[in-house]
């Protein structure tokens, strides 16, 4: 052995302490974490789909409608998908769902829900309605049902500066008459116009012509069957309730029709308080 080899040998061994970083990955980080919630949520929906594909149609149907409709406020007839009157109408007595799941609608507004519902499944049916179908609203507030329908450029529903119905919305309003007749609630019937005025010579303005309109539809539906003792006011707005922003927009020319609820004829009489309920088991010339 030379002198260098020796001195190589005798020098102490050279210790590299390496750190290795882990790079947040790994079974060591929590990407797996995520990966496995995705993979459940993934199989989740699997079985879900499988159980909905197993059941019977009334049962889907019931499923369908509730994702579709979770709230049951979004009554815009247009773009809604058919449906059947028999099967929706007894979803909740025949389809053995949870009831549960149908149930979450549970608020002062469901029995006006129902009355809704009922009305957007006739639209479906009847062919008088059919043919303005993309022109009817249904709308429900704490007032009641609210139904309009408005002209559109293809439909006009009523001759210009005049009151006199287009056929296609006395067949329309004949039918609302009948079912409206068979619900018993109040009714108020509302005329409205565009912003056109008439010329500053003429005896009649827009007040009149809403005004009118609103009436000629009241005897149409009074005719087809509506008890008279059930409506409640007939009253124009002229332009100053217009649906669609530009006032001169010819779908403002409208008829509409609220069905109300016991808060909305309360507030339609002007009672702008609720009446006491009386406590139970007091007699009333005690209160």
């Amino acid at each position: 052995m030379s002198g260098t080899d020796q001195k190589h040998h005798d020098e102490a061994p050279v210790i590299r302490i390496i750190n290795k970083r882990g790079h947040g990955g790994g079974h060591h980080g929590g990407a797996w974490k995520v990966a496995y919630a995705d993979f459940v949520t993934a199989m989740m929906a699997l079985f879900i789909v499988l159980w909905i594909l197993g059941q019977d149609e009334a049962t889907q149907k019931a499923v369908a409608n509730y994702f579709r409709d979770p709230q049951g406020k979004s009554l815009i007839l247009s773009g809604q998908g058919p449906l059947d009157k028999s099967s929706s109408m007894s979803i909740r007595r025949e389809s053995g769902v949870d009831p549960s799941l149908l149930d979450l609608k549970g608020d002062p507004l469901r029995a006006l829900e129902e009355e809704a519902e009922n009305l957007r499944l006739m639209i479906q049916q009847e062919p008088e309605l059919q043919k303005l179908q993309g022109q009817i609203n249904i709308e429900v507030t704490p007032e009641g049902v609210r139904v309009e329908i408005n002209e559109s450029q293809n439909h006009a529903l009523f001759e210009t500066g005049s009151a006199r119905l287009s056929p296609e919305l006395t067949e329309a309003l004949r039918t609302f008459g009948e079912q409206f007749g068979k619900l018993g609630n109040p009714l108020i019937i509302e005329g409205h116009t565009d912003s056109a005025p008439y010329a500053a010579t003429s005896s009649m303005s827009n007040w009149e012509l809403s005004t009118y309109r609103a009436n000629e539809a009241r005897k149409v539906m009074v005719e087809a069957g509506l008890p008279g003792s059930q409506i409640f006011m007939v009253r124009g707005f002229a332009d100053r309730k217009p649906r669609f922003n530009d006032g001169a927009d010819p779908r403002n020319r409208r008829i509409s029709m609220l069905l109300l609820s016991a808060e909305g004829l309360r507030i339609a009489k002007g009672v702008t308080y609720a009446p006491p309920t009386p406590s139970s088991g007091q007699p009333e010339n005690q209160r």
